[in-house]
C-alpha cells in the first residue's frame, strides 16, 4: 500500500464514518454516541463533563498516534 493510498482510504473512512454511518445506525435504531453518553455517565453537569472530555481527549490521540505510526511504516 501506497502512501497516497493509505491517506485516500483514511480520508474514505472518516467520510464514511461522519455522514454515512451514523444515518444508516439511526435508521437501525442504534443511539448515537451522545445517547450512550448520557446513559453511561447520567445528566451532564461540570465532573461528568470533564471525564468524557478527558476520556475522548486520550482516545482521539491514541487513535491519531496508531494512524501516524502506520502512516509513517509504510515503505
Amino acid at each position: 500500500m501506497t502512501k497516497k493510498s493509505y491517506i485516500a482510504y483514511w480520508i474514505i473512512g472518516v467520510i464514511i464514518g461522519l455522514f454515512i454511518l451514523p444515518a444508516f445506525l439511526e435508521w437501525l435504531g442504534v443511539p448515537s454516541f451522545a445517547d450512550v453518553l448520557e446513559l453511561v455517565f447520567g445528566e451532564p453537569n461540570l465532573v461528568n463533563r470533564l471525564i468524557v472530555g478527558v476520556l475522548l481527549v486520550i482516545s482521539l490521540v491514541w487513535i491519531s498516534r496508531v494512524i501516524y505510526k502506520g502512516y509513517k511504516n509504510i515503505a
